[in-house]
């Protein structure tokens, strides 16, 4: 089942290349949406996939930013399928 992902990251996550971490990991995984920074110092991501796939990508991403995440807060919905990549958004 497609599920959809709401996902806010707190920590150092800005100015560490931390989106371009998550649209690099993107690419091990089937799934798509968009990552962006925001005023607050966290990262706001929408992201799209399997359940099984999406876990995978988010432990990936932890993973490859080596601590650098303090906390993840998850809401999960129904996906829509409107995006065709992982990209990052200004």
């Amino acid at each position: 089942m497609t599920v959809r992902l709401h996902i806010y990251f707190s920590g150092r996550v800005q100015g560490v290349g931390f989106r371009y971490t998550c649209v690099q990991q993107s690419r091990h995984h089937a799934v798509t949406g968009w990552v962006k920074n925001l005023d607050n110092g966290s990262v706001e991501m929408i992201v799209e996939g399997e359940s099984s796939e999406l876990e995978a990508y988010v432990i990936s991403v932890s993973e490859a930013t080596h601590g650098r995440v303090a906390d993840v807060q998850t809401t999960k919905s129904v996906a829509t399928g409107e995006f065709s990549c992982m990209s990052v958004v200004h």
